[in-house]
């Protein structure tokens, strides 16, 4: 195999889990926004049923 070859493999490897890492990263901060939305929409729920 050429080395050309084995080095655009590579790179091509590294990209795709630097890609999956960045995802993960920003699927970890929409989970914790999304639970932050889900708490104020359950406190405002108990406040409008408390009037």
């Amino acid at each position: 195999m050429s080395p050309y070859l084995i080095a655009f493999y590579a790179i091509a490897w590294v990209g795709l889990f630097a890609y999956l890492a960045v995802v993960m990263f920003r699927l970890r901060g929409v989970r914790t926004e999304l639970a932050a939305v889900a708490e104020l929409v359950r406190e405002q729920q108990q406040h409008q049923s408390d009037e």
